[in-house]
């Protein structure tokens, strides 16, 4: 788990390189600073969806067992599809009462993957405005 937060680490840098760039202007102004805010928002999703992929260890039936003393029933799981196999949304259970991924885990992918692709519409917005009102050509 430590391992994806050490791996967020390098595009957290270089996003808050990048939202930093300009202090005359605010942040949400230019569009290197939205480019950098979804990239800080998008490694944040990407550490929570990993969160949520590894909360049942590598094995459900030891870990519905040992750690959350409930009984693992296999034939449930594969007739919900709550098996660990979707991408999103995160379902790992032991049966119909007890689930590995923890509540917070889908809705706050939602949210970060909803200002993720809003950060960089509005950056795509903000380039598209500049190159339309340029006072010269584009091509010489």
């Amino acid at each position: 788990m430590s391992l994806l937060v050490f791996a967020a680490l390098g595009p957290a840098i270089l996003a808050g390189l990048m939202m930093r760039r300009s202090v005359r202007s605010r942040w949400y102004e230019q569009p290197i600073e939205l480019i950098g805010a979804a990239l800080a928002v998008g490694v944040c999703a990407v550490v929570v969806w990993g969160i949520g992929i590894f909360a049942g260890g590598l094995d459900s039936r030891e870990s519905c067992q040992l750690t959350h003393h409930t009984t693992y029933d296999q034939a449930w799981r594969e007739r919900t599809g709550a098996n660990g196999t979707s991408v999103f949304p995160l379902a790992n259970a032991c049966n119909e009462h007890v689930s590995l991924v923890p509540a917070w885990v889908n809705p706050t992918i939602a949210v970060l993957a909803a200002f993720t692709v809003s950060a960089l519409a509005l950056a795509l917005f903000r380039i598209a405005l500049a190159i339309f009102h340029r006072k010269e050509p584009v091509s010489s």
